[in-house]
């Protein structure tokens, strides 16, 4: 409860805006943990379908995925901090890890693509196709908020004493990384 010092609309809005945040994180976990229910229910029907090529850029997506999220903990450090230059620089290097997150991830089809694993080809296949184009759907929402923090530090918008934004952007972030995780460990212990 807000005391009256702190006044009803600011002291009110952080908490509903980060429960706001972890509400939709909830239902997007639940998105994916169906999904991967349903793809071990079918598990086993088609087999073979992922080359060790594919696991190799899986591999490397999960370190850039990782590194972006230890990149933006890094970039709150410094809000923190008050240091808004290496609050930019970090911010920004966590969003050209997502970015080349979804450009692992183009490569990872164009494998699957160049070696005619279709959608239809195999349940598995299929399986892998609307996982990542829901997860890079989910990221492409993540890397909005997190080029919005970006503007608003580049233009000296973004103040330490109020990080309501980066930390919204660090729940969705980080629980994204963590749903990555998961995935890729089905995906890679369930081939």
């Amino acid at each position: 409860m807000a005391t009256p010092a702190q006044g009803w609309g600011e002291g009110a809005a952080f908490p509903k805006l980060k429960r706001a945040a972890w509400l939709a994180v909830a239902a997007m976990t639940m998105f994916f943990l169906a999904l991967t229910f349903a793809y071990l229910q079918r598990h086993g029907l088609n087999t073979g379908w992922m080359s060790a090529r594919l696991a190799e850029i899986l591999s490397a997506d999960t370190c850039l995925l990782l590194a972006s999220s230890l990149a933006l903990v890094r970039g709150r450090e410094f809000l923190k901090a008050r240091r808004m230059r290496a609050t930019l620089c970090w911010t920004a290097t966590a969003f050209g890890f997502g970015l080349a997150f979804l450009a692992g991830q183009a490569m990872a089809w164009r494998s699957l693509l160049s070696a005619n694993v279709y959608v239809a080809t195999h349940p598995n296949s299929a399986f892998f196709y609307l996982v990542t184009a829901a997860h890079a759907a989910h990221l492409l929402l993540a890397l909005g908020l997190l080029a919005w923090v970006l503007s608003r530090a580049w233009r000296g918008r973004l103040q330490p004493d109020r990080p309501l934004l980066m930390e919204v952007t660090g729940i969705v972030w980080h629980c994204l990384d963590i749903t990555w995780v998961y995935l890729y460990l089905v995906l890679l212990f369930y081939r």
